[in-house]
């Protein structure tokens, strides 16, 4: 028999065969086809990016060509940075940063503890508060409610970064004359004080100002934050029990506990409730954020 050429063609593999007389004998090459490697460097990347961590490294493990396309692709590494800290990516965030300057946070914090020489100290002196104790970008802040005090100091800022150090004794928190605080919340980064204060025992108002020197915040909608009653009690006496205050970013929200005096046929009974309000300081002295509507859970109990 002559000698004969088969070509036969698979997804991946490309194999000849030559067959000579006598027939049985067969000698087969196998050659791999160049699909994969010449794809556009963007096209790979996006194909390995359905892959996991693991994958991806054993790609780039055993190929050359791979392992460039690994090193330089910020999205695959931020993938495998992602998977050795056991973290997950959140989708919907709409992160609009880049996924270069993500990646670089990402190791910067993960190598962040080595950077720390854990035999350096230094001893600081301060009042001793019982109420307030945070640590709030490099700053230490303490408040006691009862003594109407504060403090912040700076404690590990970061080089570049504008350290604030100050004490308020009382009466000086607040811009309202004969108020009555009850929480404070101080943020160092965007040199916010707010104080959540009454002048009776029903209001509540919340006081901006700057850390440094107390005056209106520039950022500010304006130098009171306005709270709104619980729905459906505006006309009954209504007294605020407790008080917490936090902040993140431009949004600044008042968690508090009310007790509301109801008339009730011949008599008046109690209620016990929580509100949760939240403003957007920087756009509205109102209370016009909330998750949802307005958040009120309330509980009854009898007098």
């Amino acid at each position: 028999m002559g000698a004969q050429i088969v070509s036969i063609i698979s997804h991946s593999y490309k194999m000849l065969a030559t067959t000579n007389c006598p027939s049985h004998l067969v000698k087969g090459v196998v050659q791999p086809k160049a699909g994969f490697q010449t794809l556009a460097e963007e096209l790979k990347c996006y194909i390995m990016s359905f892959l996991s961590c693991r994958d991806i490294l054993r790609c780039a493990s055993v190929s050359k060509a791979l392992r460039q396309t690994y090193m330089t692709s910020s999205e695959l590494q931020y993938i495998v940075e992602l998977d050795g800290q056991q973290l997950l990516p959140v989708p919907g965030t709409q992160n609009r940063s880049p996924i270069s300057k993500r990646l670089k946070l990402l190791r910067d914090k993960a190598h962040a503890w080595f950077n720390i020489d854990f035999h350096s100290f230094k001893t600081l002196t301060v009042n001793s508060y019982s109420e307030q104790k945070y640590v709030a970008d490099g700053h230490l802040y303490l408040w006691d409610q009862e003594e109407d005090l504060a403090t912040i100091i700076p404690i590990f800022p970061k080089p570049s970064q504008q350290t604030i150090q100050r004490n308020w004794s009382p009466g000086t928190l607040c811009s309202v004359s004969n108020s009555a605080n009850l929480d404070v919340f101080l943020d160092p980064a965007q040199n916010l004080k707010a104080v959540v204060y009454q002048v009776d025992h029903e209001t509540l108002s919340i006081d901006l100002g700057t850390l440094d020197c107390d005056s209106d915040h520039p950022r500010a909608a304006g130098r009171t934050l306005y709270l709104s009653g619980p729905p459906g009690y505006d006309n009954n006496r209504v007294q605020t029990t407790s008080a917490k205050l936090r902040g993140c970013g431009r949004h600044i929200a008042l968690q508090r506990s009310v007790e509301v005096v109801v008339d009730y046929g011949a008599g008046i009974y109690y209620e016990n409730m929580w509100q949760l309000q939240i403003w957007d300081w920087q756009r509205s002295t109102t209370s016009n954020v909330s998750p949802g509507q307005k958040l009120l859970i309330a509980m009854t109990v009898d007098s």
